[in-house]
C-alpha cells in the first residue's frame, strides 16, 4: 500500500523528476478528474478538480526543457479537490500540469491544464543615466517585450513590474523604487547611500529579471567624491599663494580609485555674498596632495570645485558628482619693492627725499612713522601715485628708525590689507 502525504511541494530550483510511473504498467481502470482549472490566489497557485474522492497526485510538464514527467504534489483521498502551490515552476515558454487520481491500486489518465508560460520579463535595457540636482540619478531604459508562446494563458496577468534598485557597491539593495511601466521610459531617483549600484529590475508573479555585475547588461555606479583644500591665511600682493589640495574617490565602498589628471577648478569671491568664478584650472589626482597656488592679489575666498563627471563602458555608466570644498579666506598685503630715505645720512636741516614704490601699482595715501624707542608716531603723509612715491623731508631732530604706513584699500574691486613697510635710518650727523 503506498502512503500518501497531505502536500509535497518541491522548490522550482531542485525539482527531481518523479520517481514513480505516473501510470503503472497495467492499464488505468479510474476515470480521469475532470474540470481542472488553474488560477492565481494572491501569488500562489490554485488548483481545483473533480473526482470520485480518490486520491491525487500532481505533476508539471516541461517539454521545452526536457522534463515531462517532474511530481509536485500530492493529495489525500479525504482531502478537497484543491491545491495551492507556490509560484516557484521553472522559467519556461511552455508548461503545463496534470492531476491523476489514485485508489491505492491503479493509477488513472492524466487530467491537463491548459499550456501557460513561467518567463520572467526580459531585462529593461539601460540606454542612459546622468546626474540630476542634489545627486539624483535620472535613467533612461528601453524593455522589449519577450515573445508569449501562450498568449491568454489562465495564468496570464496583464502587468509587469519595473523597479530600480539601488544599495552600496559591497551590500544588499538599501531600498527598491518602483518604475513606471508602458510608455514613460524616464525616472529620477535618489542614490543613497554612496557609493551605490543602481541596478534595473523586471518582476511578475513568476520571478524577477535584475542587472548585475556579470551580466551584459548595464548598471549604474554612483560614486563618492571628496576634496579638501589648505589655504595660507595671509601672503604678500603678486606672490604665489600656496595652496594645496586633495581628492577622494570612491567607486567601490572601502576601496579608493587611484585616478590621475581629473579636471579641477580653484575659485575666488571677494565676500562671502559674491558669486564664485574660476581663478584656476589644474589636474588633480587621489593618489598625493597637488598644488593649486595663484597670486594673491586681494583679500578673497578661496574653494576647491570638482565638475560631475560621466565614464560610460560597455557595461556600466560611472556617474562622479560635483564636490567642492567649504569657503577658505586668505588676506593680502601690499608689496613694499622698495623704503628709505636718499641720502640715508644727512646734516640737520638738511632735505632728503623719501623714495617708496609698492604693489599694486595703486594711487594711495601713506604715513610716515618714526620709532620714538617706546611708540611709533606719525609723520608726514606719503602720496603713492600708481605705486610710486618720492617726498622731500627736512632732516630733524636724532638719528632715528623710521617706517611707511598704509592702511587697507581697494584695487581691481579687491581689498589689500593694512600694511607697513620695513624699517629705514635716517641717520643726523
Amino acid at each position: 500500500m503506498i502512503s500518501l502525504r497531505k502536500l509535497t511541494a518541491t522548490a522550482a530550483v531542485a525539482v527531481a523528476v518523479s520517481v514513480f510511473s505516473p501510470v503503472p504498467a497495467h492499464a488505468a481502470i479510474l476515470p480521469p478528474p475532470t474540470d481542472f482549472t488553474l488560477s492565481w490566489q494572491g501569488d500562489k497557485l490554485r488548483l481545483t478538480w473533480k473526482d470520485g474522492g480518490d486520491a491525487n497526485y500532481v505533476h508539471v510538464e516541461y517539454p521545452n526543457l526536457g522534463q515531462n514527467n517532474v511530481f509536485l504534489a500530492s493529495r489525500h483521498a479525504d482531502d478537497s479537490d484543491e491545491l495551492l502551490l507556490p509560484a516557484n515552476l521553472l522559467h519556461s515558454d511552455r508548461v503545463r500540469l496534470y492531476v491523476q487520481s489514485y485508489d491505492g491500486t491503479s493509477f488513472s489518465q492524466p487530467a491537463y491544464s491548459e499550456w501557460f508560460d513561467t518567463e520572467v520579463p526580459a531585462v529593461p535595457y539601460l540606454q542612459d543615466a546622468s546626474l540630476a540636482p542634489g545627486a539624483q540619478v535620472r535613467l533612461i531604459w528601453s524593455q522589449i517585450a519577450s515573445p508569449d508562446q501562450t498568449p491568454n494563458d489562465p495564468l496570464d496577468r496583464p502587468v509587469d513590474r519595473l523597479y530600480a534598485t539601488v544599495g552600496a557597491t559591497d551590500g544588499p539593495p538599501a531600498y527598491q523604487v518602483p518604475l513606471p511601466v508602458g510608455g514613460e521610459s524616464t525616472a529620477t531617483i535618489d542614490a543613497q547611500p554612496r557609493p551605490a549600484i543602481v541596478r534595473l529590475e523586471a518582476a511578475n508573479d513568476w520571478g524577477t529579471a535584475s542587472t548585475s555585475t556579470g551580466d551584459d547588461d548595464k548598471f549604474v555606479r554612483v560614486a563618492r567624491a571628496g576634496v579638501g583644500i589648505a589655504v595660507p591665511t595671509q601672503q604678500v600682493y603678486s606672490q604665489t599663494l600656496a595652496i594645496k589640495s586633495t581628492l577622494d574617490l570612491f567607486t567601490t565602498a572601502g576601496r579608493e580609485d587611484q585616478v590621475t589628471g581629473i579636471p579641477v577648478e580653484l575659485q575666488t569671491r571677494p565676500t562671502s555674498t559674491a558669486a564664485w568664478k574660476t581663478s584656476g584650472r589644474y589636474a588633480g589626482n587621489t593618489t598625493a596632495a597637488f598644488d593649486t597656488g595663484i597670486a594673491a592679489l586681494g583679500n578673497r575666498q578661496y574653494r576647491l570645485w570638482v565638475p560631475g563627471r560621466k565614464k560610460v563602458s560597455a557595461h556600466e555608466i560611472t556617474l562622479i558628482p560635483e564636490v567642492s570644498t567649504s569657503a577658505k579666506s586668505s588676506v593680502t598685503l601690499t608689496k613694499f619693492t622698495a623704503a628709505g630715505f636718499s641720502p640715508s645720512t644727512a646734516k640737520l636741516g638738511a632735505t632728503v627725499n623719501l623714495s617708496a614704490k609698492i604693489q599694486p601699482a595703486a594711487t594711495v595715501q601713506g604715513t610716515l612713522q618714526r620709532w620714538t624707542g617706546k611708540t611709533w608716531i606719525n609723520g608726514s603723509k606719503v602720496q603713492f601715485k600708481n605705486g610710486t612715491a618720492l617726498v622731500p623731508i627736512k632732516a630733524s631732530g636724532a638719528t632715528a628708525r623710521y617706517r611707511v604706513n598704509l592702511g587697507p584699500f581697494v584695487f581691481n574691486g579687491l581689498t589689500i590689507n593694512a600694511t607697513t613697510s620695513s624699517t629705514f635710518t635716517l641717520t643726523i650727523r
